[in-house]
């Protein structure tokens, strides 16, 4: 669920267009990503939550996550409804109010925003994407939540192609695939 959320903030971010001189030459509508994630670390846990948890949970959770990184990369393809509203607003999936974006650079081919969250689980994040012509898309997101030695990690590589300007119900429906190597693509 934690890899969903972080990696949808990342989908998200593909098509920022923040003013009308520099806009990135994205189309709007129906894209298909494939993305490649990797993962290291533990996600930070509210202080209430860890509080609720016993010395056994909070170790069943630690190997969880380390269990889930010792498989190596991931590889998901995903049908994503790109719209008007994720341009304006691509991180708002976190639906965190102590976070905020800014965008380093943005050309019609190039894009990077950065994310800062402060508070109780503080974070950094940054998603470049580079988009040749309107239709295709790479891109890479790497985000790191928490400052001690088990940090959570994320890196992703992501291809996108745009499939229709109708998203239609397809936006919804996913399909997976886990891939131990990445360097098959």
């Amino acid at each position: 669920m934690i890899r969903r959320t972080l990696l949808l903030a990342g989908l998200l971010a593909l098509p920022l267009a923040l003013s009308a001189a520099d806009k990135l030459n994205i189309k709007l509508g129906l894209w298909e990503i494939t993305s490649v994630t990797q993962m290291t670390g533990t996600p930070q846990l509210a202080p209430e939550l860890l509080a609720k948890m016993t010395p056994q949970q909070r170790a069943q959770m630690e190997a969880a996550f380390k269990a889930e990184a010792s498989k190596g990369p991931h590889k998901e393809v995903s049908k994503e409804c790109v719209t008007q509203k994720d341009i304006d607003h691509p991180f708002n999936s976190s639906e965190r109010k102590d976070c905020s974006q800014s965008t380093v650079s943005t050309t019609r081919t190039t894009q990077e925003v950065r994310l800062v969250c402060t508070g109780q689980s503080k974070g950094t994040g940054t998603f470049r994407v580079t988009a040749p012509n309107s239709q295709t898309m790479t891109g890479e997101l790497n985000i790191k939540s928490g400052d001690d030695a088990n940090a959570m990690v994320m890196k992703a590589q992501l291809k996108g192609r745009w499939l229709s300007p109708d998203c239609g119900d397809e936006g919804d429906e996913e399909d997976s695939d886990d891939s131990e190597d990445s360097d098959n693509e």
